[in-house]
């Protein structure tokens, strides 16, 4: 093994033995979390790497302090998560004091609503925490998917955060940056509070200019520069589930300053502006946890949760079926009724028998024009639907309409020439192999240009060609519509564009990462492996800075991806959009995504070929 140059201090592996045949596997020229393909028996898997007595399985997430890995520890036979800060941190004494200090009290604290702390030490000069792996969903990633969730599932989650946050906050402990990414679920569904990565012991301040939090969540008087507490924790909380209850966050600016500042100037709108199902009560709480005078907020975590305990039964009893009081005219309309339907009992059976009898000629006229060929399939607007035509012409697309006495005359049955497949799926990866903790799904972001790798970012697009009629297909192109402005790019550049296909269909969602994508090349920014994928355009006229709701029309190769998609094997089509690595995009292009409700999401334009 050799160790691995980067800001955390890993050993890389020579050879590792294929976890399903056990076969050798030389490794040496790739990077630890790559994945390898066994060529024994198929099996993929990622490439591991050691620290101290840990095996490093995959990282689980990387920010500006350290990661975190998914590792199997050797000593003690189990599998951990492992919390690694980077090299320059360990080299600030008093910060890996408080470090470790912190990490003493959060391992005295044993809660079902903490993600627990097993251990702690130091590696090669970097700190580390070995905890308990939460091997569930987590609430960012849930959110992204969905955008707005149930209300009493919120509710429900939040008792539980609020639990574990007030178990910390009696042992003496701030969070300090509660936001979806750091709430964690198990496989039974409960809520863990993770990464007390910016927790201070109570009373400890920022350093001068420095903030603790995030933008969306942080509370004023931390901005301000005081020591983060009880109430601060509380405001995040609710910034929290005020974003995941409406799909929008309380604050939120152009930019990062400008979501920062917006709390200053103005309270949290009222949630139900966003979400007006939202119950008035659930709505109350949010708005006094988000008040910008900690005085004005709940004064202890055990109020809180009383109002949202009082929220969710509201909401239940409200969901309830209602019992409705006996009244005495119900046994006199029972008679009424019971008159009323001996009357109208033998004019309803002789209706009914005449109806069943029309349904059953109807029917049998049916299956007497199918077997016939008067009545042939037809793919129109959309759908396959039956057409009525001359039984000597059922190929040619000619239908026939009848009228009195059984005379026929011969209409042409409307042919599909044009179609416009709205995406079923889309996602842009990341350079930086991380999963957007705030990514914003009402945009898909396009970046290469000549900047740094990690600031990269491609486009994955899904769509379904079922019900087209491949043979025909003669025009194609990619419409995306321009989203919110990104920042301002040099218009003198020639700036392109390229259009790939995966030449066969693979597995991927939201959260597919930059190392995992199908087809990507992990160290390119542009470009695809041709023996996955098929690169059907190059664009060179995308302009510098769209205004929003611009539409940009990719045409693709013609010829090229007529015969694509002839010989593709399936209906599921995936499109990747990448940008050329030749110019500086600095922030690239914005566009619509398919949650969007504004704008048009990517869609995929086709045109039969003109005879």
């Amino acid at each position: 093994m050799s160790p691995l140059a980067t800001d955390i201090l890993l050993e890389r592996f020579d050879a590792v033995a294929c976890p399903n045949c056990s076969q050798q596997l030389d490794v040496s020229d790739r990077d630890p979390f790559t994945p390898v393909r066994c060529p024994a028996c198929g099996t993929e898997f990622q490439v591991p790497a050691r620290f101290a007595n840990f095996l490093l399985i995959d990282q689980l997430g990387k920010g500006g302090m350290g990661a975190v890995y998914k590792a199997y520890d050797e000593t003690l036979g189990r599998t951990v998560a492992l919390k690694v800060m980077q090299q320059s941190i360990g080299q600030d004494r008093s910060f890996v004091d408080q470090f470790l200090q912190e990490a003493r009290a959060l391992a005295a604290i044993n809660h079902p609503n903490i993600v627990q702390i097993y251990s702690y030490g130091e590696e090669n000069g970097q700190p580390y925490i070995v905890m308990e792996l939460v091997d569930g969903d987590r609430l960012d990633r849930i959110h992204s998917k969905q955008k707005v969730l149930d209300e009493e599932f919120v509710l429900k989650m939040a008792l539980q955060v609020i639990g574990g946050l007030q178990a910390a906050n009696a042992a003496g402990m701030t969070h300090g940056d509660i936001k979806p990414a750091n709430i964690l679920f198990d496989r039974a569904g409960n809520a863990k509070v993770a990464d007390f990565g910016l927790a201070r012991l109570n009373g400890q301040k920022p350093k001068p200019g420095e903030i603790w939090g995030t933008p969306y969540y942080v509370a004023p008087e931390v901005v301000r520069g005081q020591a983060p507490n009880a109430g601060s924790d509380i405001y995040s909380l609710g910034g929290t589930l005020y974003h995941i209850l409406t799909g929008e966050p309380p604050f939120n600016g152009e930019t990062v300053t400008d979501t920062v500042l917006l709390r200053f100037k103005e309270p949290a709108p009222d949630p139900r502006e966003f979400k007006p199902t939202l119950s008035a009560r659930t709505s109350q709480i949010l708005l006094r946890m988000l008040e910008m005078d900690p005085f004005a907020r709940y004064p202890t975590f055990a109020s809180l949760a009383k109002d949202v305990e009082g929220a969710l039964a509201d909401l239940k009893e409200s969901k309830a079926p209602k019992k409705k009081k006996p009244s005495v005219l119900v046994p006199i309309l029972i008679a009424l009724v019971a008159i009323a339907a001996i009357g109208a009992g033998t004019w309803i059976g002789m209706n009914a028998a005449a109806e069943k009898r029309a349904e059953r000629e109807k029917k049998e006229q049916f299956e007497r024009d199918l077997a016939e060929g008067r009545l042939v399939q037809r793919y129109i607007h959309g759908k396959m639907t039956y057409v009525r035509v001359n039984p000597g012409n059922a190929g040619d697309g000619t239908s026939s309409a009848a009228s009195g006495g059984g005379d026929a005359a011969a209409a042409a049955a409307p042919v599909q020439t044009h179609w416009e497949l709205a995406a079923v799926g889309d996602t842009d990866i990341l350079g930086s192999d991380e999963v957007s903790e705030f990514r914003d799904r009402s945009v898909l972001t396009l970046r290469a240009g000549t900047g740094e790798l990690e600031k990269a970012t491609k486009i994955y697009l899904r769509f379904s060609l079922e019900g087209i009629d491949k043979a025909r297909l003669g025009d194609a192109a990619i419409r995306l519509t321009a989203g919110r402005k990104g920042q301002a790019k040099s218009r003198d550049n020639s700036y392109k564009i390229h259009v790939w296909a995966l030449n066969e269909p693979r597995a991927w969602d939201d959260d597919v990462r930059w190392s995992a994508a199908p087809g990507n090349i992990a160290g390119d920014a542009c470009h695809l492996d041709p023996d996955q994928a098929t690169l059907l355009a190059v664009f060179g006229r995308i302009p510098a800075n769209p205004e929003p709701g611009t539409k940009v029309e990719i045409p693709l190769e013609r010829d090229k991806f007529a015969k694509f998609i002839r010989a593709y094997p399936s209906d599921d089509l995936t499109l990747v959009v990448t940008a050329d690595t030749a110019t500086d995009q600095r922030g690239g292009w914005r566009f619509t995504a398919r949650e969007d409700s504004g704008h048009a999401p990517p869609t995929l334009v086709l045109d039969a070929r003109r005879k």
